[in-house]
């Protein structure tokens, strides 16, 4: 018993549910962070089923999209849940945020709880905008090259990140596969995030 009263294991579950110091002024505005998780884990699996469809061709990926609409089996509903997803997964979110800033989220000792918090908006915001370009419509194409011209302002170093991030000098077929490929990547990062953002929520209480 003294082993397991030492080991990780029971430390996190003393953490999240059996002895677990919750605030006399919990309310339903704490479920909003359920619910982000919740869409998260949503837009991972749609977006698996969706990346075994899609083709990241600036030739093909329009048509795959169509393909998936049209010919997939529910393709229709995987691809609207997948979109439609993202815009109630800010929703969420925003609602979270905005009650983080009413109940004071951001002060001691929840510095890394806010921070952490922070970063799976901004990754979430990179995330939303790779997305937006895979359909490879016309809106796709001049978004893409409205938002990346942005970066080429930055001073000294934003023609190279221009550069970079295009894979050449203008939006192209290379541009699209690393769109595909950071799209595909960052949610997991935004999910490994996510876990440690919830660390954070639980060991706050130990502080």
């Amino acid at each position: 018993m003294r082993l397991w009263s030492r080991s990780l294991l029971f430390w996190i579950l003393r953490a999240s549910g059996f002895f677990y110091a919750s605030p006399s002024n919990f309310n339903y505005w704490y479920n909003f962070g359920v619910l982000a998780f919740y869409f998260l884990v949503s837009q991972v699996v749609t977006g698996i089923v969706l990346a075994m469809f899609y083709n990241p061709n600036v030739s093909l990926a329009f048509a795959t999209i169509v393909n998936i609409n049209n010919e997939i089996y529910f393709g229709w509903w995987i691809r609207y849940l997948h979109a439609n997803g993202a815009s109630w997964f800010f929703f969420v979110v925003y609602i979270h945020i905005f009650k983080g800033i009413y109940y004071g989220s951001f002060a001691f000792p929840r510095q890394l709880l806010w921070l952490s918090g922070v970063l799976i908006w901004f990754l979430m915001i990179a995330t939303a905008f790779l997305g937006y370009v895979l359909p490879w419509g016309q809106m796709s194409f001049w978004g893409a090259m409205v938002i990346t011209s942005l970066l080429g302002a930055i001073p000294l170093l934003g023609p190279d990140i221009l550069f970079l991030l295009w894979g050449g000098y203008s939006i192209d077929d290379v541009t699209l596969h690393r769109f595909y490929s950071l799209h595909f990547t960052l949610p997991f990062v935004i999910l490994a995030v996510a876990i440690l953002h919830m660390f954070f929520f639980t060991w706050v209480w130990f502080i």
